[in-house]
């Protein structure tokens, strides 16, 4: 019997790829969950691309901690906690960021041992998947070229899953631009149809549960 397939994009490969103390539970164990064959997780080849620039950008440990360092100098000098204190502060601040910058030298390595994974399937973009960006793009639906690129690709690649005999496809999307609801749940018509129309459940975590408290029309399988 083939598994249920999931789609995951950048933020997914981010939250596995982060400094330790950083990676997301839920993301490593739908991981996990794909090794052991509970499904089948897909990425597009590009989100590893974007996720080998992300990490190192967005868990800069100098950006982590300056406000706290900021804070412990002001606390200080408004006679709020003593110098032991500050010293005490500032060592935990330099581990942390000797601790962050030894992880994120670590991010290329991560993403060879994360695309090796047996659950894990990268896939490159197609001509129809660019070709799909096209004519999305021309749709009434205000996406950035990225966003485009990842919906075209996760559409595309449903139905070639579907017509491989996968009988259900899920995505995961913490992005609320991708998101077939706004913040208020509302339905983004536009965006529902599409995703409709591929047969594709999307799904708000990492969790992949059933998704029945979702309004029908996003629950298709």
């Amino acid at each position: 019997m083939i598994p249920q397939a999931v789609l995951v994009e950048t933020n997914w490969v981010v939250d596995v790829t982060a400094p330790a103390h950083l990676q997301s539970s839920q993301a490593l164990k739908l991981l996990q969950r794909a090794d052991e064959g509970e499904f089948q997780l897909f990425v597009p080849a590009i989100c590893l691309m974007e996720a080998r620039e992300t990490v190192p950008r967005k868990f800069a440990p100098r950006a982590q901690t300056e406000d706290l360092r900021k804070f412990v100098i002001w606390a200080r000098d408004e006679g709020r906690i003593n110098l032991e204190d500050e010293k005490a502060a500032f060592r935990v601040f330099d581990k942390f960021d000797g601790l962050v910058t030894s992880e994120l030298t670590k991010v290329s390595e991560r993403l060879d041992t994360l695309a090796a994974h047996p659950g894990l399937t990268v896939f490159p973009l197609s001509q129809p998947m660019l070709e799909r960006q096209i004519s999305i793009g021309a749709m009434d639906i205000f996406l950035k070229p990225y966003d485009l690129a990842i919906l075209a690709a996760v559409l595309v690649k449903t139905e070639e899953l579907r017509q491989e005999g996968h009988s259900s496809v899920g995505f995961c999307e913490l992005d609320s631009d991708l998101q077939p609801w706004d913040k208020i749940g509302a339905s983004k018509p536009a965006l529902s149809a599409l995703y409709n129309e591929a047969r594709i459940w999307v799904y708000g975590d990492f969790l992949v549960e059933a998704v029945e408290n979702l309004p029908d029309e996003w629950v298709m399988g």
